[in-house]
């Protein structure tokens, strides 16, 4: 083959790369964006009286911690605008003008926070679904109680526009864009009623939901976190090997301040500017759960 036409093929190689490999990642990521789900929903009554509004307010800024992406006003937040992961927005849950309070049903609701489904059929994008599927039945109401009476918000966030970096991200399955695709629609892992009480059992519940196990690994061994931010730190061993030497009030400062043993700064990836409304109930409640977790190695399942 003459030189030419070796560069010929070479040139024509690269170009049908340039087309046929940004196709494929086009088609293959829409199949995960636009894919559908038909989940089974519990039939939950929604109280209305406000000791239900009182939890589900604690719930969602607290343990849930649905503040943290929709915003302290719940009417929504830019969470990427760059043309590489293109422009996503945590959108207004509120009864107000643009918000999906307005719009959707009791029942739209309860899919939407137990399963991440939205009212198309389709995934919710970033929704924690895989910690809020161990609401308990009466949480989950009590949560879409207060959404019903939060203060409304009138505003209106556009489409989402997936860029191309996300969609490579997401057809190579490397990010967790969509926790509707990793969890069994047929049923949902409800929790039987929860008391509040100080007991582990009531921590480990609450660590459930507020997603702990999902940066520190079911073991709550900490290590790195799979699926997260590349930039974020290693989760810390929550098991008494990891905090053997802490005694209550040290958990407690690095949830209400912030600060460890020391006066070490806790990373902003911990989320303790949320953590921080936790109850001294909820808190010494976490605190038995832990120090009565096996203990394990850093990472160790």
């Amino acid at each position: 083959m003459k030189v030419r036409e070796w560069l010929g093929v070479v040139a024509i190689s690269l170009v049908c790369a340039g087309v046929i490999g940004p196709l494929i990642v086009y088609l293959a990521s829409n199949r995960q964006i636009n894919r559908r789900y038909h989940p089974v929903v519990s039939r939950i009554a929604i109280p209305g009286d406000s000791a239900a509004v009182a939890r589900g307010r604690h719930l969602i800024q607290a343990v849930a911690r649905c503040v943290e992406c929709h915003g302290e006003d719940l009417g929504g937040t830019a969470l990427t605008n760059t043309p590489a992961f293109g422009e996503i927005a945590a959108p207004n849950i509120t009864t107000g003008l643009g918000g999906k309070g307005l719009v959707y049903s009791d029942e739209e609701l309860l899919r939407l926070i137990g399963h991440g489904v939205k009212r198309d059929g389709r995934a919710a994008v970033l929704m924690p679904v895989a910690a809020y599927r161990y609401l308990s039945d009466d949480d989950l109401a009590a949560i879409v109680a207060y959404l019903h009476n939060a203060p409304p918000v009138d505003k209106e966030w556009p489409a989402n526009r997936i860029g191309p970096l996300a969609r490579v991200l997401i057809a190579a399955r490397r990010v967790s864009v969509f926790a509707a695709t990793t969890i069994d629609h047929d049923r949902r892992d409800a929790q039987p009623r929860q008391v509040p009480d100080t007991t582990a059992a009531y921590g480990h519940y609450l660590t459930l939901i507020a997603g702990c196990q999902g940066c520190h690994n079911p073991a709550m061994s900490g290590g790195p976190i799979t699926g997260g931010d590349p930039g974020s730190p290693p989760a810390a061993n929550l098991t008494p090997t990891g905090i053997g030497h802490y005694v209550e009030d040290d958990f407690v400062r690095v949830l209400r301040n912030g600060t460890g043993i020391g006066g070490r700064v806790i990373s902003d990836f911990m989320p303790w500017k949320s953590a921080r409304r936790l109850t001294d109930v909820e808190i010494h409640a976490i605190w038995l759960y832990l120090i009565a977790l096996p203990p394990k190695a850093m990472g160790q399942p």
